[in-house]
């Protein structure tokens, strides 16, 4: 095998393995959320599946975060961010921060869905849960930033079925076996 074809089977590989990884990622259920960020008069948000809780003592949450994502350098300049688990009610939130309507930045929020925590991040109103968070550290890794955050205010005013990602479609959690 000449090495031009030795690179190119390692690039099907490489790419092959990325497919798999993706589907198999796909069946992993996910909760919801919009992570989002505030400063100095600009807001902006994105639709995530990839946070969690990782400390009770101190209370910390992780978010991993697209370096290109708009919301990566505010988030980087205000060294805060919210964290917003959807219910199953918003879906049009979900479209409004996955760039479906168009809209960019500050104009994703609508005021009366939104209010200012105390460290100025925007927290989702009627969320199943809002964890506004001081970013702690990070750590970069391929295309993402994991963001550390240290919670401070909380919020809490949905009773609502929490909304997943899974299989490609957003679906409910059953609450008991």
């Amino acid at each position: 095998m000449t090495q031009t074809a030795t690179v190119e089977a390692d690039l099907d590989d490489i790419a092959a393995k990325r497919s798999r990884f993706l589907g198999q990622m796909r069946r992993v259920p996910g909760a919801v959320a919009v992570i989002a960020t505030g400063f100095e008069g600009d807001r902006t948000g994105l639709v995530a599946t990839a946070w969690n809780s990782l400390s009770a003592d101190p209370p910390m949450l992780l978010a991993c975060v697209n370096r290109k994502a708009s919301a990566y350098s505010l988030v980087q300049r205000s060294r805060a961010f919210s964290v917003n688990l959807l219910a199953t009610g918003h879906s049009e939130t979900v479209a409004i921060f996955s760039a479906q309507r168009g809209l960019e930045g500050a104009a994703r929020f609508v005021d009366s869905d939104w209010i200012t925590g105390p460290l100025g991040q925007p927290m989702l109103r009627k969320a199943i849960a809002s964890f506004e968070c001081t970013l702690e550290a990070t750590h970069d890794y391929g295309t993402h930033t994991i963001l550390i955050g240290q919670v401070g205010d909380m919020r809490s005013e949905n009773d609502a079925e929490a909304m997943l990602y899974l299989d490609g479609c957003f679906a409910s959690a059953v609450r008991q076996l």
